[in-house]
C-alpha cells in the first residue's frame, strides 16, 4: 500500500473520530450530553447494596449497587452499577450522591432517556451546584 494511500485513511479515520466525539460532547456544562435528562433535588434515600441483588420487577428490573432518590421526583430511582468492569468514575458518582446525602445539598443528576412508564434510570453523571 502506498505511502499517500495510508495517510489518506488516516486522514479519514481521524476525521470520523473527531466527529463522533463530537457528536455527545454538550456545547457547554451547563446543557447534559444528548443521552441525559436533568433532575434536580435532595436526595431523600440513598442505598447501596452488595453486587448480584437485582432491584424491580420484569422490565423494570436492574442490577446495580447504588439506588437514589430525590425529593422533587419520589417515583423515580436513579441507579449506578459498580461491578468490577464499571467505569472508575462511578465510584466517584456514587461518593459524591453520598456526600450530598450526608449534608442535604442539592444536587444535579443526569440520567438515561426512559421509556414511558419505566421509572428505574441509570446515572450518567451528578454535579452540586449553588
Amino acid at each position: 500500500m502506498s505511502t499517500l494511500m495510508r495517510n489518506f485513511i488516516a486522514v479519514v479515520l481521524v476525521a470520523m473520530m473527531g466527529s463522533v466525539a463530537l457528536a455527545d460532547t454538550p456545547p457547554t456544562l451547563k446543557v447534559p450530553d444528548t443521552h441525559s435528562i436533568e433532575s434536580k433535588g435532595k436526595l431523600t434515600l440513598y442505598r447501596v447494596q452488595v453486587q448480584g441483588l437485582e432491584f424491580g420487577r420484569s422490565n423494570e428490573r436492574i442490577d446495580a449497587e447504588i439506588f437514589a432518590v430525590l425529593d422533587s421526583k419520589p417515583e423515580m430511582v436513579f441507579t449506578l452499577r459498580l461491578h468490577d468492569d464499571s467505569p472508575p468514575v462511578n465510584t466517584v458518582i456514587a461518593d459524591t450522591l453520598r456526600e450530598a446525602y450526608l449534608t442535604n445539598t442539592p444536587v444535579t443528576v443526569y440520567h438515561q432517556i426512559t421509556p414511558p412508564g419505566r421509572k428505574n434510570v441509570k446515572i450518567h453523571m451528578v454535579q452540586f451546584d449553588r
